[in-house]
């Protein structure tokens, strides 16, 4: 609510609102009402978003964060929306930190980010203005403006991590600086072979959390990994392990450095296979749109089926590598795709995650266009 009000005393943008009706609590439609309402006072287009369905016995809260981001995520890409701005404050960063001494794998809330859900948050960034200021503050002037809020009552359950951390008093922090934290250099530390595969090659193992989005990316995924589990493999390594597997990637010892790519045996394992959402293919391949209504597989087990001339194409390739490639399964008959066709999008993903996209004038994306609202 303080963010909402706050943008739109600000006015030096379009806005448009999204909130969500998650139909948990028996009275979270009023609540989307009050918010309808509001929006008609501030003159501002409002869109409630519901998340309909059976909702899960167990992991509710993960199952509604999951569902509320990919509400807002499809409606604002269905505006041509790329930068969606969240109420997040001080108290939340603390709450997170917390959280993760717990065990959690929640990541720390950042001033400005990629979109954490893959592929549906592709070309989408978060923008959290309200980072340096804490929870209390934002309340108290509230309250002095006149405006009421809700308080959700999941907030206080023990049942939830979260609930359980505030109960403890965690103190917020309000110095959090206002600046992208620096970021290191891609093209220095990452050396990328361009062959069409996605696949990442380091020299030597790199810190923590640029090694989390090495893996995530190459697996195609959007689970992070724990640091206890990053903390182990490189402490693995050292002593002279050679091959990890990680959130669906593989991390392998090659040619003198570190080879990190999809785990093709991960693709296909208990009767799994690849999703294509929207128009990605395991979440590291654009793939044509000639490809919908086709069977796209994993390379792995058809290789040999590909003709002499594809085969050679692939001979440059790290083995892991040419088995998570896709190709076009018709019948008995597989091919790869064409060259141009097949579009490699997990190196602009890591360069997002790693925060070398600082701000909207720098989000390229083919989907996009300069100038468009925030939400």
């Amino acid at each position: 609510m303080a963010l909402l009000l706050l943008l739109w005393l600000w006015g030096q943008r379009p806005l448009e609102v999204f909130t969500v009706d998650h139909g948990v609590n028996p009275q979270s439609a009023e609540w989307a009402r009050g918010v309808e309402a509001l929006g008609r006072e501030l003159g501002l287009p409002l869109t409630v978003l519901r998340w309909e369905g059976d909702k899960p016995r167990s992991g509710l809260q993960a199952a509604a964060r999951r569902a509320r981001h990919h509400l807002i995520l499809d409606a604002a890409r269905a505006k041509d929306i790329r930068v969606l701005c969240l109420g997040h404050n001080a108290d939340d960063v603390a709450e997170a930190a917390a959280m993760r001494a717990e065990g959690s794998t929640v990541g720390a809330p950042k001033l400005w980010s990629p979109a954490p859900f893959w592929p549906q948050g592709e070309g989408m960034f978060y923008l959290r203005p309200l980072l340096g200021v804490g929870r209390a503050r934002l309340r108290d002037w509230l309250k002095t403006v006149g405006m009421s809020y809700v308080d959700d009552p999941a907030n206080t359950n023990p049942a939830y991590l979260r609930a359980r951390v505030r109960q403890q008093g965690v103190t917020p922090s309000e110095t959090h600086r206002r600046r992208a934290p620096s970021s290191p250099d891609l093209t220095e530390s990452i050396k990328v072979k361009q062959m069409g595969a996605a696949f990442f090659y380091v020299p030597t193992l790199p810190p923590p959390e640029m090694l989390s989005a090495l893996v995530v990316c190459a697996g195609g995924g959007d689970k992070l990994p724990r640091h206890a589990e990053l903390a182990h493999i490189r402490a693995a390594a050292s002593a002279g392990r050679r091959r990890f597997t990680l959130c669906g990637a593989r991390i392998e010892a090659h040619e003198g450095g570190w080879l990190i790519c999809r785990e093709p045996g991960d693709m296909t394992r208990n009767g799994s296979r690849p999703e294509r959402i929207g128009g990605i293919w395991d979440g590291r391949y654009r793939v044509p749109t000639y490809t919908i209504g086709g069977e796209i597989v994993p390379a792995k087990g058809h290789l040999n089926a590909l003709s002499r001339e594809e085969r050679l194409r692939l001979k440059g390739l790290p083995p892991a590598v040419r088995a998570a490639l896709p190709v076009l399964k018709h019948n008995e008959s597989v091919r790869l795709l064409a060259a141009g066709d097949l579009q490699d999008v997990t190196y602009d993903r890591l360069g997002a995650a790693l925060g070398l996209i600082r701000n909207e004038k720098e989000v390229c994306h083919p989907v996009f266009s300069c100038g468009l609202p925030v939400a």
